[in-house]
């Protein structure tokens, strides 16, 4: 049996007899578009159909989730609905197309159901989840690699501090401590997919050849990138210590090498120049330290003839 075999009845079910879906596909909902919706039900009524399973002599949401929530805030005691049989198939599809249509599903919320639905009906696999909510396979793949990425990155998506793009391109980096510095670095500058992707791809090419057996498995992950490598080396200090609070900067390479460049030499050879004093006690001080650094220059046959 399928959802298109099957024609659902029509019915106003009342309000205390509708549960929670078994498998909710939004873990959290914005409060300010609920509270919109719980606004507009109590002005114009209820003026939508909402989809429920039979489940014994209660009903379970389909589709609808979000609507019955504000139903229930708005008291309204019953809602208008289309009913499908607890055997019906995949009633997941009517579920995915009431997210993807009525309000944009968050990546995070869709990987974490897909991931469910993959539990409840391993048999099938990922083939089965993608047939059951009508997506590609591989763009069922693709949200559940992120729920199998990296916790922080996750989160961050399920929080909406980054895009799924950004998620997916920095799950490609393989060593933590490089990984959690690029998110903060696209969290804090809004960094899009293509930059995030050319971070990505930099330091694949420059850094994760010369740290991969450090990092491999079973050894101690380093505290600080190796000093070979220039990527992780601050361009003022030439550290590689905290590469977590080192910033990318978005710079042309040709001004690099006409301004920062010979700019950072000079800055980085700052002792080697003389600063003429500007009051006494500054010449007491450059006297002094000249002393100290060539004690001969007071001697009297050191003097100039």
């Amino acid at each position: 049996m399928n959802v298109g075999a099957v024609k659902p009845t029509y019915r106003e079910i009342p309000v205390g007899l509708i549960d929670e879906p078994a498998l909710p596909s939004r873990s959290s909902m914005d409060e300010q578009q609920l509270d919109d919706l719980v606004a507009s039900i109590r002005e114009l009524g209820f003026i939508s159909t909402i989809v429920l399973k039979e489940k014994g002599d209660r009903y379970e949401v389909i589709a609808g989730h979000r609507r019955t929530i504000a139903a229930r805030r708005a008291d309204v005691a019953v809602l208008p609905a289309f009913i499908y049989p607890s055997d019906t198939e995949y009633l997941e599809a009517i579920q995915q197309t009431e997210n993807t249509r009525r309000e944009e599903l968050n990546p995070a919320d869709e990987a974490i159901w897909f991931a469910q639905l993959l539990e409840k009906y391993p048999e099938g696999g990922t083939d089965g989840v993608a047939a059951r909510v009508k997506e590609r396979r591989g763009y069922v793949e693709d949200r559940l690699a992120l729920v199998r990425g990296d916790d922080v990155v996750f989160a961050a998506l399920a929080e909406n501090k980054i895009r799924v793009g950004v998620a997916q391109q920095l799950n490609r980096c393989t060593q933590p401590q490089f990984r959690r510095m690029f998110l903060d670095n696209a969290i804090r500058n809004g960094a899009t997919v293509a930059i995030v992707s050319g971070w990505i791809a930099e330091w694949k090419r420059d850094l994760e050849p010369a740290t991969r057996d450090v990092f491999a498995a079973g050894g101690a992950p380093a505290l600080a990138p190796p000093t070979i490598d220039p990527f992780f080396t601050c361009a003022v200090c030439r550290s590689t210590h905290q590469p977590e609070q080192m910033e990318p900067l978005q710079v042309h390479r040709y001004c690099v090498q006409a301004n920062l460049t010979p700019a950072l030499d000079l800055w980085q050879r700052r002792s080697d120049y003389l600063k003429k004093p500007r009051t006494q006690a500054e010449a007491v001080e450059l006297i002094n330290q000249l002393v100290d650094q060539w004690p001969g220059i007071t001697d009297a046959d050191s003097s100039p003839a």
